[in-house]
């Protein structure tokens, strides 16, 4: 039977923490094409968010996402098959093969609200009809959840406009929680969250392919790419505009560098503080980073970067910073199932493994298959559980390989093929 669903998201993308609204996106058009009449409720104001010009990489379960939902028939992503490696100053140490998809935020929100709610976009200018089994879709944008009750397997969300300030409210068959690692709806329903800093920033940026030197270009086409240098690296690919264009020449590079930086220091607080003045909790936006901060954090390491790093990051003219956290919920589900905490919301794991995306449509295609009684939610609950701390150590692991002392990444090693072997064994 067609159920009435409300899926609340929340936060601006920042590093390669998308999958609030990603998740939230996804679940809605899945659950809109199943028939059921759905409502996204989204903080921010403006309906078509900002993306940084973030890049977005992804696998097979975002693939099989899209052959399944999308109906506009768009080019999505590039297909990267190689990896290369530099270390310190020299460019070319390394190089392997791997399958992976890049494409930007950007797009991929512009896609799944094209699909979702029929919002047009530079991107998708005449979105596709719905499908005839398809429910109803709305998307309301400024509104901020509030509280939530529930009663009689009823649901209520309430929430505020956080233009006029006007209260209201909806009620739903079921709630998805896909509001981030800050999400409100876990607060609200009380749900367990273990959260912790992991001891480094993002700083991110892009720049357009046509700024580029010639020598650089052709070394960062080659897919993704990495430089390693002594607790820290930077990893760069190419990706489509917002609006889709992947003609060479007129897409970007864009590079994401991991900095360590202790927590409550007084650099981390000089990083995190804007141009406006204000000190962020997490993330400083393009455009208020503090410039003489960002010259001289990138002058310390500049000497030991390969030549086309070093250049991509100096003619990065409105980068942007994050701090790294991880987090991990261990219940899934709230108020007899009525409330659903999917994506990060659910867990945020470090963003070296570029899964956000790809966890984001697996809880979608799983929550799928137990509506459809393929298999059951506690089938469900086990499932993006145990994803979700093989991600979050294997994250940690990755982190530690690149940031952290070799006693730290020994010992994420071993969390890591403990945790494995335990989960190999039936524990």
């Amino acid at each position: 039977m067609p159920q009435s669903i409300v899926v609340y998201i929340d936060r601006v993308p920042v590093a390669l923490k998308v999958g609030g609204s990603m998740a939230g996106l996804m679940h809605g058009l899945q659950l809109k094409r199943e028939g059921n009449d759905v409502t996204i409720l989204e903080r921010e104001p403006i309906s078509e968010r900002s993306s940084h010009e973030a890049g977005v990489g992804f696998r097979t379960s975002v693939e099989e996402f899209l052959r399944r939902f999308d109906e506009t028939g768009l080019t999505s992503a590039f297909t990267s098959d190689d990896l290369q490696f530099a270390y310190r100053r020299r460019a070319n140490i390394f190089a392997s093969k791997m399958k992976y998809k890049l494409t930007s935020w950007g797009l991929l929100y512009r896609i799944l609200r094209a699909n979702f709610d029929g919002f047009a976009s530079t991107a998708c200018p005449q979105p596709p009809p719905s499908r005839k089994e398809d429910g109803n879709a709305t998307y309301l944008a400024g509104r901020q959840v509030t509280d939530i009750q529930y009663a009689d397997g009823i649901v209520t969300v309430h929430y505020s406009d956080v233009t006029s300030g006007k209260a209201g409210s909806v009620t739903a068959d079921l709630v998805i929680g896909a509001d981030g690692v800050h999400s409100i709806v876990r607060e609200l329903v009380k749900a367990p969250m273990v959260k912790q800093y992991a001891g480094y920033v993002a700083w991110r940026g892009t720049v357009p392919e046509k700024f580029l030197s010639k020598a650089t270009l052709d070394y960062f086409t080659n897919g993704l790419s990495f430089n390693l240098m002594r607790r820290t690296y930077i990893v760069c690919y190419v990706i489509p505009t917002d609006a889709g264009v992947f003609e060479p020449g007129e897409r970007l590079v864009n590079w994401v560098w991991y900095y360590n930086v202790a927590e409550d220091s007084p650099e981390i607080a000089e990083i995190l503080t804007g141009t406006d003045g204000k000190l962020r909790k997490n993330t400083v936006s393009s455009g208020l980073v503090n410039p003489q901060v960002w010259d001289r954090v990138r002058a310390a390491v500049d000497p030991r970067m390969a030549a086309p790093f070093a250049e991509l990051l100096g003619k990065t003219d409105q980068p942007f910073v994050t701090k790294v956290n991880d987090a991990i919920c261990s219940a899934p589900r709230h108020c007899d199932g009525r409330v659903v905490l999917v994506g990060d919301a659910l867990t945020t794991i470090r963003p070296h493994t570029a899964l956000a995306t790809e966890q984001a449509a697996r809880h979608c295609l799983l929550l799928g298959k137990a509506r459809k009684g393929e298999i059951s939610m506690e089938d469900w609950d086990h499932e993006v559980c145990v994803y979700a701390r093989r991600m979050l150590l294997l994250s940690r692991l990755v982190g530690e390989l690149g940031q952290g002392s070799t006693w730290m990444f020994l010992k994420s090693v071993y969390r890591y093929l403990m945790f494995m072997i335990r989960l190999k064994l039936g524990g």
